[in-house]
């Protein structure tokens, strides 16, 4: 097998703070927290496992990065992570090993594998229960490091254990009636204009569907899998057994998720219906609102006017983002309108790294979604799909999409901007750093930071040809050498922000056509009313809190548990959005122990709780905000705001 290097291993630790796949340990004895690594490594889905380096020590207050402190005697620390791997494990883990010299200081890099679906989960043996078995004993990566996973956490690795995808699961309390008829008419109408003659129209609903196996006989019983209720569920039944499946249209009038604390959002609107249905109209709502320009073809005498993102962008960007999306995770499909761009956001990382799409072949999250989408001509099929949006928005002048996966947020990020990333307002404002002989990626990145609030290491390759390291040195060169960029965050949550500068108004807002708010949006319901608007005071200030809340907050045990912290954190964050330090500060708790055990859980499991930020989680404001669900949940609690 052929590892990294140590060097080029500490270099990319240099040049992005923290990586994903590249954890430093001093490693002057084997504990608890290095074998936890091994054991999240061998675990993550999709993360092809990772690095230790060892003898690497962080920074600290006499050193600015990553530093060599060395490793003493290194057969003795491999013989026993060997022994280790082969011990604590339930399954052992075969680790590959190198050293070298770095600065007069011998370092020691292991490369842990990704086990095989059916080999996991990696599992520490019951008698290891001390630190590294408190409740399941597997552990994962995630935003803040290594964890322990809950029970739910596991279920997505013993699924791919049992070969199977969440989209083929039998709910509890399924049944057939839970399927739309009209659902199922519509399918074999949209069927018989793709191919007339195809085998499935010819059978019964019951034997289609099973065809398409979107429904299993159990006990005499055809009851449909999470596939079939997706594409051709009642609404009611969605609700019931699928709740947080549904997409939030937002059209926000600027372009930042907040600008005028009191009045969040001009409109919105929630979808949840059957995918066959629901394409159509989130793809009509989007049209619709979507500025128009006039167009005349040539040789042709009559004008057009025609929105400014082409229709089949569209279908395809909305398409994509419901047949790739992680319906396990319980968090809504987010469709934002901003004045400048339209953004898609989703659970669900893209299985294909963003380099490669609009490459050829597809990595299918859900194959029995997909399938029906593609025999119904919704989807492109062989991953061309985002070819023909560049191709079709490169003809228009536009920009071609951001596309952004975060593996450990589990998120992906699809952005189009309604005008070109550097057209004649952008080159206009660029002028005022031309003293800086700016690189061409350097002006992308500023336009990107100035264009959508904030850049990162993913969006900033998404519309170059830059890799990791390259990106990231440019996004720095930016913040240290040319001071035009502001960092924020840390490691893999780095993002930048444009510095407070002198000359140039960011970019004018008359005769842009991404202003344009006349479009039609008489169908779309102002319901704001799960919306907290009072987003301007972020202190933890608990004079204005209600009295029992007050009173419940004073009486907090050091040990309580979820089912007491819960309703306390769903309820500050209905009242005003409260980021983890300082729910951290009400509650009495540590901000990694809180964010890992309840406001993780919270969000990406339960949809209790959602960010005040969505579309930049590294926002420098971020915060916590009681989700419609979560005040629902809170009133079922007897907790009445």
């Amino acid at each position: 097998m052929l590892m990294q290097s140590i060097e080029s291993s500490l270099t990319e630790l240099h040049a992005l703070d923290e990586h994903p796949r590249i954890e430093a340990k001093r490693a002057s004895q084997v504990g608890s927290s290095l074998m936890q690594s091994i054991c999240a490594f061998a675990n993550e889905p999709g993360l092809g496992g990772g690095y230790l380096l060892l003898g690497v020590c962080e920074p600290d207050e006499r050193h600015a990065e990553f530093w060599p402190e060395g490793v003493a005697d290194v057969d003795k620390l491999l013989n026993e992570i060997q022994g280790n791997c082969r011990e604590q494990f339930e399954t052992a883990i075969p680790v590959h090993s190198q050293t070298a010299l770095v600065e007069g200081q011998r370092l020691v890099a292991l490369y842990v594998p990704e086990l095989d679906a059916a080999a996991k989960p990696c599992v520490f043996r019951g008698r290891f229960d001390s630190k590294n078995k408190r409740k399941t004993g597997v552990w994962r990566r995630g935003l803040n490091g290594d964890y322990e996973c809950s029970q739910y956490e596991l279920e997505p690795l013993l699924l791919a254990k049992s070969g199977m995808s969440f989209e083929q699961v039998i709910l509890p309390d399924v049944e057939w009636d839970d399927l739309d008829s009209g659902a199922i008419a519509l399918y074999r109408q949209l069927r018989g204009r793709v191919r007339p003659q195809a085998e499935e129209l010819q059978a019964s609903d019951e034997e289609m569907l099973r065809a398409l196996n979107l429904v299993k006989q159990i006990d005499g019983r055809w009851r449909p899998n999470v596939a079939g209720l997706l594409l051709l569920g009642k609404p009611l039944a969605l609700r019931r057994l699928l709740p947080a499946v549904r997409v939030d249209y937002v059209r926000i009038q600027g372009t930042q998720w907040v600008e005028n604390p009191e009045q969040r959002f001009a409109t919105t609107q929630d979808f949840r219906e059957p995918l066959l249905r629901l394409i159509v109209r989130l793809e009509a709502t989007i049209l619709d609102d979507m500025p128009r320009h006039f167009r005349l073809r040539e040789g042709e005498t009559q004008r057009s006017d025609q929105p400014l993102l082409p229709q089949k962008v569209i279908r395809e960007a909305v398409v994509n983002a419901l047949m790739h999306r992680d319906y396990q995770v319980n968090q809504p499909t987010l469709v934002v309108r901003y004045s400048n761009r339209l953004e898609i956001r989703n659970a669900g990382y893209s299985l294909k790294p963003t380099a490669l799409l609009g490459e050829m072949d597809s990595q299918l999250r859900n194959p029995l979604i997909a399938a029906v989408l593609y025999d119904l001509d919704f989807a492109e099929t062989k991953g061309t799909g985002i070819r023909t949006m560049r191709r079709l928005l490169q003809e228009l002048g536009l920009t071609a999409p951001v596309f952004a996966s975060h593996q450990l947020e589990n998120q992906f990020t699809a952005v189009y901007l309604l005008h070109q990333l550097l057209g004649e307002e952008q080159l206009r404002w660029l002028q005022q750093f031309s003293h800086l002989q700016l690189t061409a990626d350097e002006a992308k990145a500023l336009i990107l930071a100035a264009e959508t609030g904030a850049v990162d290491n993913a969006a900033l390759r998404a519309i170059s040809d830059l890799d990791t390291l390259a990106a990231s040195q440019t996004l720095s060169r930016l913040h240290h050498q040319r001071g035009l960029l502001v960092k924020g965050g840390a490691g893999p949550a780095t993002y930048y922000q444009l510095a407070e500068l002198p000359g140039l108004p960011l970019f004018p807002t008359e005769g842009r056509a991404g202003n344009d708010l006349g479009a039609n949006t008489s169908d779309l319901g102002a319901n704001t009313s799960d919306l907290n608007p009072n987003t301007s005071d972020l202190g933890v200030n608990t004079s204005d809190l209600p009295e029992p809340l007050r009173k419940a907050l004073a009486a907090l045990s050091p040990k309580a548990r979820k089912h007491t912290l819960w309703p306390l954190i769903l309820w500050l964050c209905a009242l005003r959005p409260h980021n983890a330090e300082q729910l951290a500060r009400q509650l009495n708790r540590q901000v990694v122990a809180l964010k890992t055990g309840h406001l993780n859980p919270l969000r990406e499991q339960q949809g209790l709780l959602q960010y005040r930020y969505p579309e930049v989680i590294n926002h420098p404001q971020q915060a916590y905000v009681t989700s419609a669900a979560g005040r629902l949940w809170l009133a079922e609690q007897g907790i009445v705001l």
